[in-house]
């Protein structure tokens, strides 16, 4: 499912903690208390639009616009009553996250700008936290599958987000800066709560993110599969230390992915990660349904192209064409559901089907020395897997037919 590139995003959280150490200058979880209406269900569609636009048009200070800083720092603050946050050093490091925070988007719109898809899915409203959430989808085939699903917050009639849970990391950005806040604040800002052996941990995990930074794989995973104290069985450690294992070998990898699954054996959150592993595993009916649950959750018909994916490497291919079909029906530019649809007809053998939608691609969307250039390329190692189309008359003879 290509987890690999994951990392980017633990890349920023490094980034952003790295900035706040740099720096040397309430109870109670906020409410956001929207009620529902047409009203803000409206202007929940207009926020999606307007992230959408800011990310696509690579405007990282319109989608900064959006956060309300001051909420989002208190929810950090509410989950960290121990630190003293009228000390000096403290007021500084909270100025350096403030600051650091504002390059988030960063990361996103390189990756939109590399190829990748971000987009507006989704809302919902949740009536026990009084509030909506708007769900976003980040794709690409490098990148693999992640969701960021924003908090809603509404401040004099304006919609911003006051959080944001991010399926990579399995748990809130302000969980994710609360913690590294506390293990990272002197001991004596923190009223001595913290113990030395977490500190000692917390400087090894950041030189493994550091590793990591510079693709030094296997000397980030040896410091990280040292690490035994309490912050080992974190969530966002075993996911860490997973993607860190998937540039490795497939023997780490799945021994990573074992020890997530089994500490959070219940947790849906981690449901791309359980993918992964079953696949790995060769389980590919119990994969897509665990993808059939997250599009139950997320209500993103998305997925239906990740379990097209699955369904071929399961060599199903009436599945694998059922689903690739629905996504060239519903993701017109979307090429990689174009080229796993033709991948399939090339399986099942049905060579005048591939030709006719060669000749659908190339008469509505796409040239037609492009896309010859594309069926006959091989890969790295000197394979196409549309080489028997290749060599089959019919398309022989549209390739030489003139238009």
């Amino acid at each position: 499912m290509g987890l690999k590139k994951r990392l980017v995003f633990f890349s920023v959280l490094v980034f952003l903690q790295l900035y706040s150490l740099a720096q040397e200058a309430t109870k109670g979880i906020s409410s956001d208390t929207i009620s529902y209406s047409d009203e803000n269900t409206k202007k929940v569609l207009e926020f999606g639009s307007f992230i959408d636009d800011a990310i696509l048009n690579g405007d990282s200070e319109a989608f900064m616009s959006k956060l309300n800083k001051d909420v989002f720092f208190k929810r950090i603050m509410d989950l960290n009553p121990s630190i003293d946050t009228e000390d000096s050093y403290v007021k500084g490091y909270l100025i350096g996250m403030r600051k650091g925070i504002d390059k988030f988007p960063n990361e996103i719109i390189a990756d939109v700008e590399n190829g990748s898809y971000y987009d507006f899915i989704s809302y919902r409203y949740d009536e026990t936290l009084q509030t909506y959430f708007a769900l976003f989808r980040l794709y690409s085939a490098e990148t693999g599958m992640n969701y960021h699903d924003f908090r809603i917050h509404k401040t004099d009639g304006e919609l911003q987000f006051s959080d944001m849970y991010l399926y990579i990391s399995g748990e809130n950005l302000s969980d994710t800066f609360a913690r590294i806040m506390m293990y990272t604040i002197p001991e004596k800002k923190v009223f001595g709560l913290i113990k030395t052996p977490v500190k000692e941990d917390t400087k090894a995990l950041i030189q493994a993110m550091s590793y990591n930074k510079m693709g030094h794989f296997e000397k980030s995973y040896q410091i990280l599969d040292g690490i035994t104290s309490e912050l080992s069985k974190e969530k966002f450690f075993l996911i860490f230390k997973s993607l860190i294992a998937s540039n490795i070998d497939d023997d780490k990898y799945l021994a990573s992915l074992e020890d997530l699954l089994t500490t959070f054996e219940n947790d849906p959150t981690i449901a791309l990660n359980k993918v992964d592993y079953l696949l790995y595993k060769g389980e590919y009916f119990e994969a897509i349904q665990v993808l059939n649950q997250l599009q139950n959750e997320t209500e993103d018909d998305f997925l239906n192209f990740m379990k097209a994916n699955i369904a071929f490497q399961d060599e199903n291919y009436d599945l694998a064409l059922n689903y690739y079909t629905y996504t060239i029906e519903n993701y017109t530019d979307f090429f990689e559901g174009q080229a796993g649809y033709l991948n399939t007809l090339v399986m099942m053998k049905k060579y005048p089907e591939a030709v006719d939608y060669l000749e659908e691609l190339t008469s509505e969307i796409y040239d037609k020395l492009s896309m010859i250039e594309y069926v006959e390329e091989v890969d790295e190692f000197g394979n196409n897997i549309l080489e028997p189309l290749v060599k089959s008359k019919v398309y022989k003879n549209w390739k030489r037919k003139k238009d």
